[in-house]
């Protein structure tokens, strides 16, 4: 697809587009360390054919349908203790994207939520995932590498993903250049509030939209079950969820939802 970005200050002001490629993130840390990157680097690929996920986990994703890229940020200005809050600001620019401009300008009842700490779910299925791995130099960062999956046109997933896409929610197909934009112009905006430190407003907007967020729900911490409502994070991104016990404060990949 031809390749135009706009509506941005520097996000993708630099765009390198690949066929086909292991990992944009992968592509991205060696970008990295052959140069000093532009700000606002974009690695975009057609394919991605070992994507990851969080904690080693694989991203599927059909050649030529979805969105694949990754973000190259210079970040020194955020301190190690509170890189939790750029997986917010990129969290809420991929959230809105899904539900401002697409969802509702569709004229659907469906809402897009982020279950924590950064996926983008429609209703109970992932649409977008999101991958960010920082290079920390003292007490801040220096860069930070923002891999987003993004499922778009891709209509066949395999079940026990419990993935979606827009073609399946909306019905339709998109231009996967006109969504790039958006995309970009949204991560960007939450991208300026964070180098404004702006971290209230982040985190609030952020809990407003959390997947689950103050219902009564089921988790499951090794094999034990539990009940109780998710209200709140902390600085460094532990959820906290009120139990009947009290609450509790758990960090990634320590409990599951059921």
């Amino acid at each position: 697809m031809e390749i135009n970005v706009n509506n941005t200050f520097f996000t993708g002001k630099f765009l390198l587009h690949l066929p086909s490629v292991d990992s944009t993130n992968n592509y991205a840390k060696s970008h990295i360390a052959k140069s000093s990157p532009i700000d606002g680097t974009v690695i975009l690929a057609d394919e991605q054919v070992a994507g990851r996920g969080q904690n080693g986990t694989v991203w599927l994703s059909e050649a030529k349908k979805n969105l694949t890229f990754s973000i190259i940020y210079q970040t020194s200005f955020l301190q190690a203790t509170d890189q939790f809050y750029l997986s917010i600001a990129v969290s809420l620019g991929v959230w809105e994207i899904v539900n401002i401009h697409i969802l509702k300008t569709n004229k659907t009842k469906l809402t897009a939520k982020i279950k924590w700490p950064n996926d983008i779910y429609i209703n109970d299925n992932k649409i977008a995932g999101i991958l960010i791995e920082n290079t920390i130099v003292g007490m801040n960062l220096k860069y930070s590498i923002i891999g987003i999956g993004f499922n778009v046109n891709q209509d066949v997933f395999p079940k026990e993903l419990n993935a979606t896409s827009l073609k399946l929610e909306i019905q339709k197909g998109f231009d996967r250049n006109i969504l790039l934009n958006e995309a970009l112009t949204a991560i960007e905006k939450y991208f300026l509030l964070l180098k404004e430190l702006k971290f209230d407003r982040l985190k609030n907007e952020y809990i407003e939209n959390l997947y689950r967020y103050n219902i009564l729900s089921r988790f499951k911490i090794e094999d034990q079950p539990f009940e109780g409502k998710i209200i709140d994070i902390d600085a460094t991104g532990n959820l906290i969820i009120e139990t009947q016990t009290g609450k509790e404060k758990f960090r990634f990949k320590e409990i599951s939802y059921l």
